[in-house]
């Protein structure tokens, strides 16, 4: 409208001053039509606009939408990790009760309890397969939640993507191992009053008590302890690290810990580890071996055994029994191998010296054979000067130059030996520090080096430049003479 004012005016002022009308109806035309140009350039503009704003709200609000599905991840990733930790706990105290109460009911049985006391042990074995029925279900509840926790990570929909084949073997090996335990037996009473009677009876190779054999297979539930320690490490609760290891594609479980366990405190782990097979395996030999009247073995001859077999000396005065004890001495003494080849490399690893420790002693005998060196180099010219000598003597100083000479050679060969250990402790000292620190210092002068011919190529072009342009500039001086 403003446009259209403004052209009336105009017109009328080109009236007052004789214009003809024909230009007159042109220009105020134009006027309109370029004031519809604009109005109708300011509607593409403002639906340009929305539809541009319209196409970043989307933008915004996925933007918004990933953000809150990365903290519900971070969020539900830490609430599963707590569950886990706290029911990993509940498992392992379940698994160490367990294994308690079973060596307590064994140890009445082997004492030839009364048959006032029978409900006790029947109560102790009832008290263990409800511990068991609890730890099997807890199995299956942990094994859901670390499905979900896998799900949650990968971003994955749905959670029985991660149940394969290794995972089903897994659960399964664990229910079987968890699942074994003497259970409460209805003929308690009878078999308690058959072994009590017939206790001085001769025991043959293959006998073995259903208990004992129930009894055995639930040490295995010690895996629960190395679980809740991995639940408890630093390595495992610090979230940087384990953003770092699956960058790194290295899993963060009970292995890689042991390994960096027995990297920091290798004498302590392998004395836990030592002493923890020193009881187990103590015990099952007494609980599968038999004396000449039909008792178990002392407690003090299985330890006995144990650590005659765990050195492998193997003295002969305590021996296996039954075929189960054999089974279990054959272990013990596989295990006393695994842990003496441990014991050396832990020792070797305590008993080399430090890298400045070695730069200190690597010193010191290069001063003491350079010390020889100078020691043997003057003999050599001493007895060089006195074999000089006694040849321009008479023949009466034959054999004292015979010695002279032989001194002279025994000084130059200990001379060339003090040489080659000089280079022998050089070489020695140098190791892979020193191979990295001088790999790295030629990295370095290799790049300089080439950042210096490249400047040199640059500069040598600058410079062909230049005599093209002077030779130019001197062709056209001569042109303009001629």
């Amino acid at each position: 409208m403003g446009t259209y004012k403004k052209s009336t005016t105009s017109t009328i002022h080109c009236l007052t001053v004789n214009i003809p009308l024909s230009s007159i109806v042109s220009v105020t035309s134009n006027s309109i039509s370029s004031s519809h140009y604009s109005s109708n350039s300011t509607k593409v503009h403002r639906d340009e606009f929305r539809q541009g704003s319209s196409k970043r709200k989307p933008i915004s609000i996925n933007l918004e939408n990933t953000i809150t599905g990365i903290s519900f991840r971070i969020r539900m990733r830490k609430l599963l990790n707590n569950r886990l930790a706290l029911i990993t706990n509940i498992m392992c105290l379940l698994g160490i009760l367990g294994i308690i109460l079973m060596i307590i009911e064994n140890e009445l049985i082997f004492n030839h309890i009364k048959h006032n006391d029978i409900r006790a042990t029947w109560s102790i074995k009832l008290i263990i397969s409800i511990t068991t029925m609890m730890l099997l279900v807890l199995i299956f509840y942990y094994h859901y939640l670390d499905l979900k926790l896998y799900s949650i990570q990968n971003s994955l929909e749905d959670s029985r993507v991660g149940l394969t084949k290794a995972k089903i073997f897994l659960i399964a090996s664990e229910i079987i191992i968890c699942a074994i335990h003497p259970m409460p037996l209805l003929n308690l009473y009878s078999n308690i009053e058959n072994i009590s009677t017939n206790s001085t009876d001769y025991r043959s190779p293959s006998y073995t008590s259903v208990d004992v054999g129930l009894s055995l297979p639930m040490f295995f539930r010690l895996y629960l302890l190395g679980r809740s320690m991995m639940f408890h490490s630093y390595l495992f609760r610090n979230a940087s690290l384990r953003s770092l290891s699956c960058l790194n594609q290295v899993t963060i479980d009970f292995s890689f810990l042991l390994k960096t366990y027995l990297e920091q405190w290798p004498v302590r782990c392998l004395l836990t580890l030592i002493i923890i097979a020193f009881l187990i395996g103590s015990w099952s030999l007494r609980a599968c071996n038999y004396l000449s009247t039909g008792d178990h073995v002392p407690l003090s001859d299985s330890m006995w055994l144990f650590i005659v077999t765990f050195t492998t000396v193997g003295f002969g005065d305590i021996y296996p029994s039954t075929f189960c004890g054999r089974g279990i001495t054959a272990i013990i003494g596989l295990f006393g191998l695994l842990s003496s080849a441990l014991l050396i490399t832990v020792l070797s690893q305590k008993l080399q010296l430090t890298r400045e420790e070695k730069y200190i002693h690597t010193f010191v005998l290069n001063m003491q054979l350079s010390k020889d060196h100078q020691y043997q180099a003057a003999n050599v010219v001493k007895f060089a000067i006195k074999v000089w000598y006694l040849k321009r003597q008479n023949k009466q100083t034959f054999m004292q130059s015979l010695q002279a000479q032989r001194q002279l050679y025994r000084s130059i060969h200990y001379l060339q030996q003090t040489k080659r250990q000089q280079g022998y402790l050089v070489d020695s000292c140098i190791g892979l520090h020193e191979v990295m620190t001088l790999q790295r210092n030629i990295n370095t002068q290799y790049d300089e080096t080439l950042q210096q011919m490249t400047q040199m190529k640059n500069d040598i072009r600058k410079t062909r430049k230049d005599l093209n342009n002077i030779s130019k500039a001197m062709n056209n001086m001569q042109r303009i003479h001629l």
